[in-house]
């Protein structure tokens, strides 16, 4: 029987502005960049996810 059913991909904690902020190349980012930086961090690590995930249902 394949399991089909989509992984969850809720987290426990998000990364926040204060954390984006605290590395140096995101220092100057405004809120609204941060937060942008956050989501694109989320959407990647969905893709690069769901991508293992598929590879690695087609081989079994």
């Amino acid at each position: 029987m394949e399991n089909t059913k989509k992984p969850d991909l809720n987290r426990s904690h998000d990364l926040t502005i204060e954390e984006v902020k605290s590395f140096p190349m995101f220092a100057h980012f405004s809120e609204d960049q941060a937060n942008e930086v956050i989501e694109t961090v989320k959407r990647f690590s969905e893709i690069v996810f769901y991508d293992y995930f598929n590879n690695n249902m087609d081989k079994k």
